[in-house]
């Protein structure tokens, strides 16, 4: 039996799929087999050494995940896995009028105006666990997968847009107001460590969503997406058809 154990360990360590043999293990310490306990010695030992090398069990993920570090947050939340498939909701979020931003303004200024923008932008998001996947200077796409994901993606972009108001005061460089639009959608996406290189049809229809029937100012939502949403939120959504497509769009202030 310890040859027979020794051999699937030194397989799955091979393959690079160690921490499913852990999964199964805690999970089934913690919750048993076919309503029998399960006692696997050495496992407080694993656990410790595991927390030494920067991982913990996650009982409502029922996996080992990588803990992120002080102001560290990984693309991957800590345990998607490259080439597998997930569900997410993502948004693409981008400033209206750049060519003419970029003609009309020094450079300086407004390279200053767009990081400060994108800061805005990392801080609504990641407080809501959700990450930004990839950023083109003017806007990018903002990717969520955690908990109630879909509303967390809906609040998060009412946070930015809501920000915006404080943004063009304190911290737009430029000499007009900045104004923006997001585009909202549910999807999954084959996950890659480089995210920039991600692409599915539900991103290219986030994409589409935003940059072909958006209007500025507004959030605008996939039909199948909105449905999804908290009902408290959907009475501030209004149906329209934006050339030629049926979406719902979200413009503030958020009525209660």
């Amino acid at each position: 039996r310890k040859d027979a154990a020794k051999e699937v360990v030194d397989f799955l360590v091979e393959t690079k799929r160690l921490h499913k043999l852990l999964d199964l293990i805690i999970y089934t310490t913690r919750t048993g087999f076919k309503g029998e306990g399960v006692t696997f010695f050495g496992l407080k030992a694993i656990l410790k050494e595991m927390e030494e090398c920067g991982y913990r069990y996650r009982s409502d993920l029922k996996k080992v995940v990588y803990m992120e570090k002080n102001e560290e947050k990984r693309n991957d939340w800590g345990f998607l896995e490259e080439g597998k498939v997930y569900n997410f909701c993502f948004a693409s979020v981008d400033i209206c009028g750049n060519s003419k931003l970029v003609r009309e303004y020094d450079s300086l200024l407004i390279k200053e105006t767009y990081k400060n923008f994108k800061k805005m932008v990392a801080s609504s998001v990641e407080s809501r666990k959700g990450r930004i996947w990839n950023w083109e200077g003017d806007g990018g796409l903002v990717v969520f997968h955690l908990d109630d994901f879909i509303n967390q993606t809906a609040l998060a972009c009412i946070d930015i847009m809501s920000s915006m108001i404080v943004f063009n005061a304190a911290s737009n460089m430029v000499g007009e107001d900045i104004r923006i639009r997001i585009g909202l959608n549910a999807g999954s996406a084959e996950y890659k460590n480089d995210t920039a290189s991600i692409t599915s049809d539900s991103i290219e229809e986030t994409k589409n969503i935003e940059k072909k029937h958006t209007e500025p100012e507004t959030i605008s939502i996939s039909k199948h997406t909105v449905q999804h949403i908290d009902a408290l939120l959907r009475n501030n959504v209004l149906f329209k058809e934006v050339n030629g497509m049926n979406i719902y769009q979200m413009k503030l202030p958020i009525r209660r």
